[in-house]
């Protein structure tokens, strides 16, 4: 309550002891009680200001613990208070009550969160701003040989030997919050294993971010994937040379007059048919394989898109004009791509022949580039049956048919569009597919464009 009526009476009294001891004592006296009187003004303004605002700042606060004991009682449930305390300190042993709650109520979701993390499969690392220890699971030291005793506050050199995930804790408090970095290594210790490691930035107070690793061993499905590989490179191969045998034993007796009979030549042309087809087969996937085990051996130059399109085109002539396709290459005589031209050809190859295949009679087929920074988007677009929306995300899988009775009557081995991408990833390209029922197919591929000092010299 504010009190200042009260200060001011009792200034007034010290005021008029003042005058009457200064008619008592004279005119020294009364210079002496008005300078008395000049401090006691200011020391009464003073007074009063901070007596003000004293008075205020208990209101404040407690309106504001008001407005906080609401706020508890909503949460619980309840419309109204019951009651207003009537101190202070009354007030503020609640607030502390439920606090300790609260975060009592934190604690236990700490601990189920911690439980869950140190359970996981998946190895979890975490470090500060400045790349010391935080936190480790149980599975991050096994798959690093750490000691989680003795992790805490030590540096990410420190805690990891290797190079290559040092490095990428340090990338990541670079990043974005929605960016993440994934890389796959080699660890020889404590055990030989690969392991795809996965870091992201950490928020932290202060807008300042640390960084987390995520371990997830994959040498059993590394290992797997190798001995997939080995099967079918060691399988096309054995089967690359009798089958080679008997198609050309069959060539020979289609050639031979003895089998002019009703059947007998009917059933030779079926056989060596399928045996081709067979071979078209193993090729592919041979190719496949060596694509995948890493064994192509990239010979990059500047290829020219137009001739080369021309080349591979000349190939299908026959196929081209028994479907009366329209063949239209649009492509401008410079565009050129940083690539292997066996490579490009592999890819036009799959894509022509599957063009081809799944264009109706009198139907087109067109060839387009555009020039995107240092990417040259290049196009196949066909005016054919379409592909459905929900077959587009599987349509490169190897031997995933969208028709496949259709399929095995054109010949398809159901690869290569696999082969295609896998070709694409390994020239630094991107693949991508945009098709519609009823009106065909677009394939877009994304390839490097050759640098100034890779281009040819202009002829004098």
């Amino acid at each position: 309550m504010d009190n200042s009526p009260l200060v001011l009476v009792g200034w007034m009294l010290v005021a008029m002891m003042v005058v009457g001891m200064g008619l008592t004592w004279g005119w020294s006296f009364w210079l002496l009680g008005f300078f008395g009187m000049g401090l006691l003004s200011v020391a009464y303004m003073m007074t009063r200001k901070t007596w003000n605002q004293t008075c205020d700042s208990q209101i404040k606060v407690r309106a504001s613990l008001d407005e906080l004991r609401q706020v508890l009682d909503s949460q619980k449930g309840r419309s109204s208070l019951s009651s207003v305390p009537d101190s202070i300190g009354s007030d503020i042993q609640d607030i502390v009550e439920e606090i300790k709650n609260q975060l009592g109520n934190l604690e236990e979701e700490r601990a189920k969160i911690s439980i869950i993390v140190q359970n996981l499969v998946e190895g979890v690392l975490a470090f500060d701003p400045h790349g010391r220890f935080l936190f480790s699971n149980t599975s991050a030291c096994r798959i690093l040989g750490l000691d989680e005793q003795q992790l805490q506050g030590r540096s990410v050199w420190e805690v990891i030997r290797n190079k290559e995930v040092a490095e990428l804790v340090e990338k990541c408090r670079d990043l974005r919050l929605d960016e993440r970095q994934r890389a796959e290594i080699d660890i020889h210790a404590p055990a030989r294993m690969t392991v795809e490691i996965y870091g992201l930035p950490l928020p932290l107070a202060y807008q300042k971010k640390g960084s987390v690793i995520v371990l997830h061993d994959v040498t059993q499905l590394r290992r797997l994937e190798q001995v997939r590989a080995e099967f079918i490179d060691n399988v096309s191969h054995e089967i690359r040379t009798p089958l080679a045998a008997i198609i050309g034993y069959l060539e020979t007796l289609l050639d031979e007059p003895s089998l002019e009979t009703p059947n007998n030549r009917k059933f030779v042309h079926v056989a060596h048919q399928h045996a081709e087809r067979l071979s078209r087969l193993v090729n592919d996937l041979r190719s496949l394989s060596e694509i995948e085990s890493g064994k192509v051996i990239l010979r990059l130059e500047t290829v020219g898109l137009k001739d080369l399109v021309d080349e591979v085109g000349e190939m299908f002539q026959p196929h081209v004009q028994k479907k009366h396709l329209h063949f239209d290459n649009q492509i401008h005589a410079e565009s050129r791509v940083w690539a292997d031209r066996d490579r490009i050809v592999q890819i036009l190859l799959n894509l022509i022949d599957n063009a081809i295949k799944y264009s109706d009679d009198g139907g087109s087929i067109s060839f387009q580039v555009e020039r995107l920074d240092d990417m040259l988007v290049f196009r196949v677009t066909d005016t054919g049956q379409g592909i459905p929306s929900t077959d587009l995300p599987r349509i490169t899988e190897r031997f995933y048919r969208v028709d496949r009775a259709r399929s095995r009557e054109e010949g398809g081995t159901g690869l290569g569009l696999s082969i295609v991408k896998h070709l694409v990833q390994l020239l630094n390209g991107q693949l991508r597919i945009q098709s519609e029922i009823g009106k065909g197919t677009r394939i877009e591929i994304d390839l490097p464009v050759p640098s100034q000092e890779n281009l040819p010299s202009p002829s004098p």
